[in-house]
């Protein structure tokens, strides 16, 4: 798996797993503004998942299982010990997966889907907008992952969202995360809590129409060392669009585990 990273070798580790479709270059948009003076001792690794940005993957593995496989794989293979997590949609997910085998210090999760079949997930039929600001021009201008995801549709949040991520797709990664969504429907991979006993931060937004936020709610009850932050005003782009975000991770990143690589 390709990586990118920041911040001193010997740094206290943070790994950041992005979402589907997308790459490192979103992860690292969104949080390297948060490693300035006292957090500048982390070292930060943004991978890129197989199928995604520069990580090569046979179509012949485009699925969960394999994913999973390649990025345990990288985990071991790139840490003594194992490091902090920040994990996004998907990112969270394959988060919560590797916690059942491999005992990370803590989790931050960020609207990650608890299953890898959709039609399973609760969450609501449609989002309630609660700002739409946005002038027509802004919003044929706009991404349409932006327009179908965001809740608080103003000129900052659509400012932030483009600044970290990138548009459109990767033509050559299409057919495998195609197949990806396909096999990973087919198989329905679940999270299974008693195996996990990583510390856990959850961020879910109550109008996300991808991921939903109440599935979440009932596995943080089951997990031994759990939070459970939900945003009512709030969609999938929680970095964007919660206030709170910014405070959250702060304290996540002050409190979560122990210095060296």
């Amino acid at each position: 798996m390709a990586y990118d990273d920041a911040g001193p070798e010997k740094g206290r580790p943070v790994v950041f797993l992005h979402g589907a479709t997308v790459d490192h270059v979103s992860m690292k948009n969104t949080f390297e503004p948060y490693f300035l003076g006292a957090n500048d001792d982390c070292r930060r690794v943004y991978p890129d998942f197989p199928g995604h940005g520069a990580s090569d993957s046979p179509l012949t593995r485009a699925d969960m299982t394999a994913l999973l496989e390649d990025t345990e794989a990288f985990f071991r293979g790139n840490f003594t010990k194992p490091p902090a997590v920040v994990g996004y949609s998907l990112g969270g997910f394959v988060a919560l997966k590797l916690a059942e085998k491999i005992r990370f210090p803590s989790l931050f999760l960020i609207a990650p889907p608890v299953c890898t079949d959709k039609t399973c997930i609760k969450r609501p039929a449609t989002a309630t907008i609660i700002t739409d600001e946005l002038t027509q021009a802004q919003k044929k201008t706009a991404d349409a992952r932006y327009l179908k995801l965001a809740v608080k549709r103003t000129a900052e949040t659509l400012q932030k969202y483009t600044a970290d991520i990138p548009s459109g797709f990767y033509p050559g990664r299409l057919t495998y995360q195609a197949l990806l969504a396909r096999r990973a429907t087919a198989a329905n991979l679940k999270i299974k809590p008693a195996k996990i006993e990583s510390s856990t931060t959850f961020l879910v937004g109550q109008q996300d129409t991808l991921t939903g936020y109440m599935d979440q709610f009932k596995l943080s009850t089951k997990l031994k060392d759990s939070e459970y932050h939900a945003f009512y005003d709030c969609g999938h782009f929680l970095p964007h669009e919660c206030r709170q975000f910014e405070t959250l991770f702060r304290e996540w990143l002050r409190m979560c585990g122990p210095a060296g690589a």
